[in-house]
This record gives C-alpha cells, sequence and structure tokens, in this order.
C-alpha cells in the first residue's frame, strides 16, 4: 500500500544520509526545490520515471521507498498478519499464560523499556533517576558498544532477535548509525509494540521494521540478513536454542555476521560451591552453566571469535536466580561473553 508520509520520512532520511539539500536533490533528478519540498511534507509523489532515478541513487527498490514493511514483505518465507506497522508471525499469547502476561504487564506499567531507552542515551527518566546507577551496566556498556559498532560498521539489513524490554543490541546500533536498517522482533507481541510506540516518537525512522516471531523459527527466506544481533535472547529463548541457532546461521548472507553474547556460570566457579549447594544448582538452574559455544560451532559456522570476562555477582543485581542465591548464602559470579560469527 503506497503510503505518502512515509515516503516522505524515507526521502528526508536519505537526503540527510547524502549530506544534500532539498535544491542539490532536486537538481541531481532534475526537479524543483519545491518539488522535493512537497515530497517530503507527504503532499504529492514524483512522476515514474523521476521516482526510479530517486530509487536508483537512494540505492532501495521503489517498493522500498513507498511501502510501509515492504522490506519485511520481500523477505518473508510465510505471509503474516500487518496491523499499524508491525509485522505479526505468531498469534497473541493465550489467556493462560498468565504468568507472561503479568510479567508484560508490570513492563508496562514500570516503563521498562522508556526507562532502559533513556539509559542508554543517557536521558532523564531512567532507571538511574529511580534507583540509582548500576553498576553491572556501567562496566560493560563500554564492551556493548564496542560490539554495537561493529555490527554498524558491517552494514546491511540487521536482525535483532528477542530484543526484550532492554532492546538488545538495537539501541547501542542506532547510537552508532541513526540510520541502521534493523528489525527490532521478539516473541511478545507487547514488547515489539512497546518499542515502535517509544521509537516512533524518539527517532521516528524509516529504517526500522518491527515483527513478532518465535527466533526457534525465523520466518524469513534463506540468505536475506546481512547481520543478526542476539543480547542473550537465544540464552532465554522459549525453545530449544540449538534449533534457534541453526535459524540465525539460515537466513544470515553468505560473509554475514552473528553478534551474541551472554552471561554464564563457569565450571570453575561451580567447582568452588560448597557440595551441597552445587548439586541444587544443578538441578533447579543448569541453564545459568550455558554458553552455547559448542552447538554456535555446530550450526556451521566458518569462524567464530569469542571473548570470555568478567561479568557480575548476584549481589549485584535483582533476579529470581539471584534471591535464590542469597537464600543459599552463597555470591555466585557470573562470566559475560561477547562472540562474534561470520558464515
Amino acid at each position: 500500500m503506497i503510503n505518502k508520509l512515509h515516503f516522505g520520512k524515507r526521502v528526508t532520511d536519505f537526503r540527510h544520509k547524502m549530506g544534500l539539500s532539498q535544491s542539490e536533490l532536486a537538481a541531481r533528478l532534475g526537479v524543483s526545490a519545491q518539488a522535493v519540498s512537497k515530497w517530503e511534507n507527504a503532499t504529492t509523489l514524483p512522476d515514474m520515471d523521476v521516482m526510479l532515478a530517486l530509487s536508483n541513487l537512494c540505492g532501495v527498490t521503489m517498493n522500498e521507498l513507498l511501502e510501509d514493511n515492504s522490506l519485511i514483505s520481500r523477505i518473508a518465507s510465510r505471509p503474516f498478519e500487518s496491523k499499524n506497522g508491525i509485522a505479526y508471525f505468531v498469534p497473541p499469547t493465550p489467556e493462560t499464560y498468565t504468568e507472561r502476561l503479568q510479567w508484560e504487564q508490570s513492563m508496562c506499567e514500570k516503563n521498562w523499556v522508556e526507562r532502559n531507552w533513556r539509559d542508554y542515551w543517557g536521558q532523564r527518566g531512567g532507571w538511574g533517576d529511580l534507583e540509582g546507577s548500576n553498576i553491572f551496566e556501567e562496566r560493560n556498556r563500554g564492551k556493548r558498544k564496542e560490539a554495537a559498532q561493529r555490527i554498524a560498521d558491517h552494514g546491511g539489513l540487521i536482525l535483532d532477535i528477542g530484543s526484550g524490554p532492554g532492546g538488545g543490541y538495537m539501541p547501542c546500533i542506532l547510537q552508532a548509525d541513526l540510520a541502521a536498517r534493523i528489525i527490532v522482533s521478539d516473541l511478545s507481541h507487547t514488547v515489539v509494540e512497546e518499542w515502535k510506540k517509544l521509537l516512533d516518537k524518539e527517532i521516528d525512522s524509516p529504517h526500522l521494521c518491527y515483527a513478532a516471531f518465535d527466533f526457534c523459527d525465523i520466518p524469513f527466506s534463506d540468505c536475506t540478513i546481512d547481520v543478526v544481533s542476539d543480547h542473550a535472547g537465544i540464552l532465554n529463548c522459549v525453545g530449544d536454542r540449538s534449533t534457534a541457532l541453526r535459524e540465525v546461521y539460515r537466513v544470515l548472507k553468505p560473509g554475514g555476521l552473528f553478534v551474541s553474547s551472554g552471561a554464564f556460570v563457569t565450571k570453575e566457579t561451580l567447582q568452588a560451591l560448597p557440595e551441597n549447594i552445587r548439586k541444587d544448582l544443578l538441578n533447579e538452574w543448569p541453564c545459568v552453566l550455558e554458553n552455547l559455544f559448542e552447538e554456535t560451532m555446530l550450526a556451521g559456522f566458518r569462524k567464530i571469535d569469542s571473548e570470555v570476562m568478567d561479568g557480575f555477582c548476584t549481589d549485584e543485581g535483582n533476579s529470581d536466580f539471584a534471591d535464590w542465591a542469597m537464600t543459599k548464602g552463597v555470591n555466585i559470579q557470573f562470566s559475560d561473553y561477547v562472540r562474534c560469527c561470520v558464515k
């Protein structure tokens, strides 16, 4: 569906990216500056020959200039419902999933998405204003920005999977390149809707797309994505992590980049715990020992660079596992990893 408002935003964004004034863009296309102004104000559309010249100049198809969700439509491997600029590949969460619904309700009531965004951008209204500085986040922000810069430098279409209320790598990627093309995604409809609502207000970028899907079954065709970014999404996925990693490999283009990060308890840390605590941990929280390195290799990546560094202790944060560790009278150290893989 042709959308004049979408088209106007795209023209403005591409013109700024090329460093051109309205008059300079008009000269390149052989039209008047007034015509460009009307496009950008969503008043008119150019003739077909001018539209073709504009799409060639911007390096995108005419459909991508004219239609919302055209990018997702091109790469989707199955039908989807499109509503308010979001592509829905999974049905709404069933009413029976009470715990998930309560979590989503709390996320909205406490403005998790907006508070996380404000923290990333150093703006008032973040968690820091409410709870004070987060030592763990401050300590790891540099590594996250470094990884995001590598993602932005690689360029192309970026799929941020399992963005969650924290936004995954997306906020840092946008800090590195505000014109980055990113698909913001999550299994939760509410998460995706909250991010779209906020980002429409904050940056209103025509390069952002939004999709709700299960990343154990990514709904895009083979070899269509340039970069997949994963900030602990796969570690926390609902489903088989090995399947999710194989799906990431499948949708990446040859030479595509996969950047993944997460936290885990090392075998050395586990062995240092009292035997009874160790047994309880293995029984109740086996997932905290996973770093998915072997699963990533088996997915087929030809090059894997993995960096493991000091992470955080359970007494530094709030989580169900931190509460469990406190009841056991122990403080457990996590290690962080950042993994860059090439298909």
